[in-house]
């Protein structure tokens, strides 16, 4: 049986809601490649709710320790007396995080003698010694795609909120201020604009596919070149 060490966000400071704004998710069966979405054969979770964080242990306690592995959750991951520390010494398997990542150097990979994968909750591999878990033929492995929309989404939000001035001008009404001129003397439509992405892989050609009804010039760089048909289809430069 396996023991497995996760590594996650502390709760939420200010716990977790009491309600959500909706009662449902939307359903998606496929990415916008065409690639399905998993398929699990029971789910014992009510979906969108938050299981990235320590009390939430990403939904895993019931289906492993059913299974009669060992989880144990922490976010305690740096120093030489921290959890994790201590306890992958005798880990099969470390999944982290994004963002707070779980730092497995060539040092703690040799102290892990059983270690056989080590898992992002997310996508990233760059906290992981990929050398020195060659070396000792560990899996290192992400969730591809699981957030790349949120990505896309994210980068476009951010596009907008800059060329239009928002953050600036939201903070003069947090203040009790109106200051409609020094707002908009900073502010623009991107309509019309020049954008590139720097790579189009999943997340990048997602953002250009949500800035395409904006009207703006779009161009990418990348070792590949996109199908003709889809630089037709968004106007790539």
């Amino acid at each position: 049986m396996a023991k497995v060490v996760c590594v996650l966000y502390d709760d939420p400071i200010d716990g977790y809601p009491k309600s959500y704004a909706r009662d449902d998710l939307p359903k998606i069966e496929h990415y916008p490649g065409g690639q399905t979405l998993p398929t699990p054969k029971a789910i014992d979770f009510k979906p969108g709710t938050l299981l990235g964080s320590v009390s939430g242990e990403l939904g895993l306690r019931k289906y492993l320790e059913a299974n009669g592995h060992t989880l144990i959750v922490t976010s305690d991951k740096d120093g030489p007396d921290s959890v994790l520390e201590k306890e992958l010494v005798d880990a099969d398997v470390i999944i982290s995080q994004p963002f707070w990542p779980a730092y497995l150097t060539a040092e703690r990979i040799a102290k892990a003698k059983k270690l056989k994968l080590a898992l992002t909750a997310g996508i990233g591999s760059d906290h992981v010694d990929l050398q020195a878990a060659i070396d000792r033929d560990i899996t290192v492995a992400e969730v591809t795609y699981c957030n790349s929309i949120s990505v896309a989404e994210h980068v476009v939000m951010m596009i907008l909120g800059l060329v239009r001035n928002y953050i600036p001008s939201y903070q003069w009404v947090v203040k009790g201020g109106w200051n409609i001129a020094d707002c908009v003397a900073r502010s623009y439509d991107v309509e019309g604009m020049h954008v590139g992405t720097v790579a189009a892989g999943r997340i990048g050609l997602a953002v250009l596919k949500r800035l395409k009804p904006f009207d703006m010039h779009l161009h990418y760089t990348d070792r590949h070149r996109l199908p003709e048909s889809v630089e037709k289809e968004l106007g790539l430069t």
